[in-house]
């Protein structure tokens, strides 16, 4: 009944997720590739959701095969390519096939990806799905009132944006319904430590797990790319400037990382941490392993949570 990612937060381990796109074709030995290399070193794998408008083999399909080969999903939900009735869909088909992790976002707009005259549909953004998929859970009926029967079960996440958003935005998608958040990429760890200190005082941390974003950067052009053309990334000029005087860039992306991980986790607040690549998933597990998160700790005994994943 509980996923494996919901059991480590409620025993207070230190949470440690990665991410992989789907590929862009029907084959799965590529996606099945990435998923063994990082066994072991995660306890949960996100499965992007046509991230910047490309379009892929969708979240769930992904999903599907990493729960398959023994490794938990955490499938991304986005609004902007389908209707409430297809979102609804996609989440009692997930459950039925055994995932349990759910992210819900907003996406991306089709205008920035390779399908530019695509319709954007946009009915809900990612509070009103929020709180439709735990009105399916909680109440046990669609969001135009249907029973359902029965409910489903799952775990659901949201994302925020500590480098733009106030703390009263996290408020609001936790009373929308948010179990976990994701955060956005961290690189200017001043602002989301003020962010976190905010977040304290309305005791936020205390009703929702937090896992602060990183983004491995294999090469000094990357971060130039985060800074000028991601809106909402804050990118401090000395990790510029370090990426570019490193002899061996890649080297030094990973050890900045994993600095970062172990940087984030000192705060009071995080639960874990999420990391991210972009066509660089072998250097997710260095970096883990660089920040000290090996072994990963064994699940705690679903029957010793439940009291507390009960309440």
């Amino acid at each position: 009944m509980y996923s494996t990612l919901q059991c480590r937060l409620a025993a207070g381990q230190v949470v440690v997720t990665g991410e992989i796109a789907p590929p862009k074709g029907a084959g799965r030995e590529a996606l099945e590739k990435s998923a063994s290399a990082l066994r072991g070193f995660f306890d949960a794998i996100n499965l992007t959701d046509n991230q910047r408008g490309l379009a892929r083999a969708s979240a769930l399909g992904a999903g599907v095969v990493l729960q398959q080969m023994g490794i938990e999903p955490i499938v991304q939900m986005t609004c902007q390519h389908r209707n409430r009735i297809a979102l609804q869909a996609d989440l009692l088909s997930g459950t039925m096939l055994g995932i349990r992790n759910f992210l819900c976002m907003t996406g991306d707009h089709p205008r920035i990806g390779d399908h530019p005259e695509a319709k954007n549909v946009l009915d809900l953004n990612s509070f009103q799905l929020i709180r439709m998929l735990r009105k399916m859970r909680d109440e046990g009926c669609f969001q135009a009132g249907a029973q359902l029967k029965p409910p489903p079960a799952f775990f659901l996440g949201g994302v925020a944006n500590p480098n733009v958003e106030r703390a009263t935005r996290l408020e609001k998608k936790i009373e929308a319904g948010a179990e976990f958040i994701q955060t956005q990429l961290i690189f200017d760890t001043a602002r989301f430590r003020q962010w976190m200190s905010d977040v304290r005082a309305a005791g936020l941390h205390q009703q929702t797990s937090i896992l602060a974003g990183i983004m491995i950067m294999r090469k000094p052009q990357t971060a130039l790319f985060l800074r000028d053309h991601l809106p909402g990334t804050l990118m401090p000029d000395y990790i510029i400037e370090r990426m570019q005087r490193a002899a061996d860039p890649e080297q030094e992306g990973i050890a900045l990382s994993a600095e970062l991980v172990n940087d984030l986790l000192s705060i009071e607040g995080v639960a874990g941490i999420h990391l991210m690549s972009v066509g660089w998933t072998r250097a997710m597990s260095q970096v883990v392993e660089q920040a000290g998160l090996l072994p990963r700790p064994p699940c705690p005994e679903e029957e010793r949570l439940r009291d507390i994943l009960d309440r």
